[in-house]
Parts: structure tokens; sequence; C-alpha cells
């Protein structure tokens, strides 16, 4: 098939439309995903979480001390 037959064919504009269609899609549900990543932290789970990192990092200063010896 020559080019122009391809380029007069309705399947590609069919290909074309389900294109824009699934990128017009998938974008909205990448921000809607972006919005509700963004959730408010209350100070009680902060404070958990600065928590859990300290001691971690504590926990990880005493291996190595230890391990210098």
């Amino acid at each position: 098939m020559e080019i122009r037959e391809l380029l007069k064919a309705p399947q590609l504009f069919v290909v074309y439309a389900i294109a824009i269609l699934y990128t017009i899609t998938f974008s909205l549900a990448a921000v809607v995903a972006l919005s509700s990543d963004n959730a408010i932290w209350n100070p009680r789970e902060l404070q958990q979480i600065a928590t859990l990192e300290v001691d971690s990092l504590n926990r990880l200063q005493v291996l190595r001390n230890n391990s210098s010896g």
C-alpha cells in the first residue's frame, strides 16, 4: 500500500483517537493520584515517623561503634 492510501484509511484515525483518549485519561489519573498523595499528616503521625527515624539512626551509630572496635 502507498502512504497516501494508508493516510486515507479510517482505521488510522481510530487508532489516533484511541491514543489521544488514553493519553488524556492517564494524564488526568496522574493528576488525581498526585493530589491524593498530598495528604495532610497530623502531628502525632509526624512525631512517630521522626521517632522511628531517630531510633534507626541511633541503632546504626551503635552498630558502627561496635564494629569499629
